[in-house]
């Protein structure tokens, strides 16, 4: 299979080039790295900024990558940071709606994640929805959809296991290892993480 790989130099090209619709939805700054397989698809209105910089000087490197078969689709603007790593994995789908995640962050997509509107994530927090290895000997699903609602606050270093729904207006404290599900306008926190604030909102 081929792949097509760009950065901030070959972006132009890509917009004369027949994949002139993916370059609507992603827009690359320096020293972002991607890889789209040709039958990999991109749909949506909105549209994922690749690279922005807290420090105009970092050189560090931001990866977007979509496997065979897979699917990004874009409901409004969203802006990864330098240093963050998005992979779609063949026949994965990956929606996403407004908002950023700050430097660092890893999503990792084996089957479905959902990002809602107005998300915020901090550094280096990791989403996935695989555990990427079968467990021998044992029940096991190696991948479960995760959901994350509108208005979520993700906090530094938080990881959201498989198979999570995390609920609209809903904060997780840094650090918090999240393995179920999180009730709309609550905090969680901790490993693995707890409820210890209800009816909460943030801004």
């Amino acid at each position: 299979m081929k792949v097509m790989k760009i950065g901030i130099y070959q972006y132009l090209k890509l917009l004369l080039g027949r994949k002139m619709e993916y370059a609507r939805n992603i827009i690359p700054l320096k020293y972002s790295r991607i890889y789209i397989m040709k039958n990999a698809k991109i749909i949506g209105k909105g549209s994922l900024k690749l690279g922005h910089k807290e420090n105009p000087k970092s050189k560090q490197e931001t990866r977007f990558s979509m496997g065979k078969n897979s699917e990004l689709k874009l409901n409004g603007t969203f802006s990864a940071f330098s240093g963050t790593d998005i992979r779609i994995f063949d026949n994965a789908k990956l929606e996403i709606g407004s908002g950023y995640c700050t430097c660092g962050v890893q999503i990792v997509c084996s089957k479905k994640i959902t990002i809602g509107e107005k998300v915020a994530i901090a550094r280096d927090v990791i989403i996935r929805d695989t555990d990427a290895h079968d467990i021998v000997g044992k029940e096991h699903k190696k991948q479960k959809e995760v959901k994350i609602g509108n208005h979520v606050w993700i906090g530094n270093r938080a990881i959201i296991m498989k198979g999570v729904t995390i609920g609209d207006g809903a904060i997780v404290a840094a650090g918090a290892i999240v393995t179920k599900d999180v009730p709309q306008n609550s905090i969680v926190a901790g490993v693995p993480a707890k409820i210890i604030k209800e009816n909460v909102t943030w801004k």
